[in-house]
């Protein structure tokens, strides 16, 4: 979870704590399904379950992981939802922005619990004002995943949110989730470079539509 800390940047609210000694809190398995329970109206349906379905395939990018999405809420490993107030444990735009369970144990074989604060404006593009969904989701998937803060800044899982931050990174995030899961393999990275090329080919031919449409209108697309 997120909220404002003395100096005003948003910081993750999971207690600062080093499991150096500890016990390893991680998934007893590697295929993980997910199910997504509700979504914000600051994004079209479809947009919200691409940015998520996106930061899980970050992390499955770098460690070996599968992600799925389900239909069956009863049967995920991860439920996504959304809340607000009191009883979600949220407290109004600009404080707490998610907040994920991490496993109670080393070998977890449960189901554990996402939830994104509607009071926030959810963004794509580090350009619009607004929170950024993806860099949120992926930094939750890591406490889902079993990860806590890093002491490293510019790591994903740095306790402070980061517009410009999105993916695991090599400072710190990839070496702790492999040392929890082990490498990621040659064909989930093969399979997920061309997804992540098709989907910037839409993306390419989204902005063309929208700059045409623009200038139909005689609106300026600069």
């Amino acid at each position: 979870m997120f909220f404002r800390d003395l100096d005003g940047n948003l910081r993750c609210g999971l207690p600062d704590f080093n499991l150096e000694g500890g016990r390893v809190k991680k998934w007893a398995i590697k295929d993980l399904s997910y199910f997504i329970g509700g979504r914000d109206v600051d994004l079209p349906d479809n947009v919200w379950d691409l940015e998520i379905q996106e930061a899980f395939e970050e992390w499955e990018a770098v460690a070996d992981l599968r992600f799925s999405r389900c239909n069956n809420k009863e049967e995920a490993h991860i439920v996504i939802e959304i809340g607000e107030g009191e009883e979600s444990h949220f407290d109004g735009a600009g404080g707490t922005l998610a907040w994920a369970y991490l496993p109670p144990s080393d070998s977890y074989n449960g189901q554990l619990l996402m939830k994104f604060d509607i009071a926030e404006f959810w963004i794509t593009a580090p350009s619009q004002p607004g929170i950024l969904l993806k860099n949120v989701a992926a930094h939750e998937i890591g406490h889902i995943l079993g990860l806590n803060h890093s002491d490293q800044d510019g790591a994903l899982m740095s306790p402070h949110y980061d517009k410009n931050i999105a993916e695991p990174q090599e400072i710190d995030d990839i070496s702790r989730i492999q040392e929890l899961y082990g490498n990621p393999n040659k064909e989930t990275i093969e399979c997920l470079l061309k997804k992540k090329k098709k989907r910037e080919i839409r993306r390419e031919k989204r902005r063309e539509k929208s700059a045409q449409r623009k200038e139909g209108n005689g609106e300026s697309t600069k």
